[in-house]
């Protein structure tokens, strides 16, 4: 029980700082804060290892893929040219998908779910 009650109150620290920042409407905020910290989620399962996400792509059709960003997992040749500069694109998330073996990436507002494999 403690957990979500940390959750909630991450989620509504994340709110009001987005409508001190922006000036958005406390409900606009909270559901942008609710897209970012299922983004952070995913992002830190995707470190660990392997998750199924399922979100809608740019032209509106949803697709499931099974993504990493652990690089144990990712072939040596499609690793990084370059260090991540992980505060720079906090909406935006890029990963590896396994299936295809290439690099993609999603909206935080696009995110539909995601599992652990």
């Amino acid at each position: 029980m403690k957990a979500l009650s940390n959750f909630r109150l991450l989620v509504m620290q994340k709110a009001w700082n987005l409508v001190k920042e922006t000036g958005i409407t406390l409900a606009q905020a909270l559901k942008d804060a609710w897209a970012l910290v299922k983004l952070q989620a995913v992002k830190a399962l995707m470190k660990l290892g392997a998750v199924l996400v399922t979100f809608r792509k740019v032209d509106g059709t949803v697709t499931t893929r099974k993504a990493t960003r652990k690089m144990d997992l990712i072939p040596a040749e499609k690793h990084p040219k370059y260090p991540a500069r992980e505060n720079e694109y906090i909406w935006v998330l890029p990963f590896f998908d396994t299936e295809k073996q290439a690099w993609r990436s999603l909206k935080a507002e696009n995110l539909i779910s995601f599992s652990i494999l």
